[in-house]
């Protein structure tokens, strides 16, 4: 029988393999051909993040840092959340670092909201003379009262807006009243905390209207924690021990201007301070641009409307300025 060519496996009528051919040939050829084993694709993300860590805590370039392993010491690596900004020390391949997005826009995680210390440096117990806007101290069962406890609970049907701008087209169209009552309906049960905020620097009269003088012009306080942030919130508690106010210093008109920047620090300090319930007197909202400074900081606005002196024309005004805002609803008063 004629000899197989060498550097090919054996015929079945050959008894032993001919000169040159060794099995490990054979072995050889499978493996160079056998498709390696699947390995999931790693997250380049993940895998910069932890050529960072190696490099900043010096571990050997063969012992990687994993996300989430243990340290030397006890420490662990938390791993970033969902979208956060990974810090490179170069832009991505064939990008300038002039050509990257904005941080927020690129979907950066914002940095965790201080909670501001809240301070109650007064308590008011006894309402102004002659006060009639008061139904929830004067008569806690008139139908004004009632009328306000059905406006919160169509709020809380309506996504129970944390945080409310009361707000109305012109001046003397029932706002202050309107946001002080819903304040008081939705404190009256004790169980949850509201905070009452004047946001109105051109004509305050929230604290007139509860029958005290502002010991700390929220304005002034605006300013301050620009500069200082960890400063308290002085506030005042009316009426019930879960209602707090913040109002403006009548006498200070004039030295303060609505400020973008202030307001939000402001508003997102008091939020995480455990209100439940925000609610903001407004300006009235034609002829300045203060409520909508207002509106970018709360979750809706509530209108007001008086009968007989607010028109439907100033109404559909109101809702053109403050668009996109989520408007609430109209309370007629």
């Amino acid at each position: 029988m004629p000899d197989q060519p060498q550097g090919r496996p054996p015929g079945a009528g050959y008894s032993q393999p001919p000169a040159g051919w060794e099995k490990n040939g054979t072995q050889d050829r499978a493996n160079k051909n056998k498709r390696p084993a699947w390995r999931p694709q790693r997250d380049p993300a993940q895998a910069a993040l932890e050529a960072t860590l190696v490099g900043s805590l010096n571990v050997a370039d063969d012992e990687p840092t994993r996300v989430g392993q243990a340290l030397e010491g006890g420490a662990t690596v938390e791993r970033p959340a969902a979208g956060a900004r990974q810090h490179a020390s170069s832009p991505p391949p064939g990008k300038h670092a002039s050509d990257l997005p904005p941080a927020t826009s690129r979907g950066e995680s914002p940095s965790p909201v201080r909670a501001g210390y809240v301070q109650v440096v007064a308590t008011v117990v006894d309402p102004p003379p002659g006060a009639n806007n008061l139904p929830f101290i004067k008569d806690a069962d008139s139908p004004v009262a009632a009328s306000f406890r059905v406006l919160r609970h169509r709020l809380r049907e309506a996504n129970n807006p944390a945080s409310i701008a009361v707000t109305s087209p012109d001046r003397f169209e029932g706002k202050t009243t309107c946001a002080i009552n819903l304040a008081m309906a939705l404190a009256e049960h004790g169980r949850e905390k509201v905070l009452l905020v004047e946001a109105n620097l051109r004509f305050p009269n929230l604290a007139a209207a509860l029958g005290f003088t502002a010991p700390s012009c929220f304005g002034k306080q605006m300013a301050a924690h620009l500069k200082s942030p960890l400063s308290p919130w002085e506030v005042v508690a009316a009426f019930f021990h879960n209602l707090h106010v913040l109002a403006i210093d009548p006498a200070s008109v004039g030295q303060w201007r609505m400020s973008a920047p202030g307001l939000k620090l402001a508003m997102d300090q008091l939020k995480a301070s455990g209100y439940k319930h925000v609610i903001v007197d407004c300006p009235s909202a034609l002829g300045s641009a203060d409520v909508n400074v207002i509106e970018d900081t709360t979750d809706a606005v509530l209108l007001t409307a008086r009968a007989g002196k607010t028109t439907a024309e100033s109404l559909k005004k109101t809702e053109r300025h403050l668009a996109p805002a989520n408007i609430a609803g109209i309370v007629l008063m």
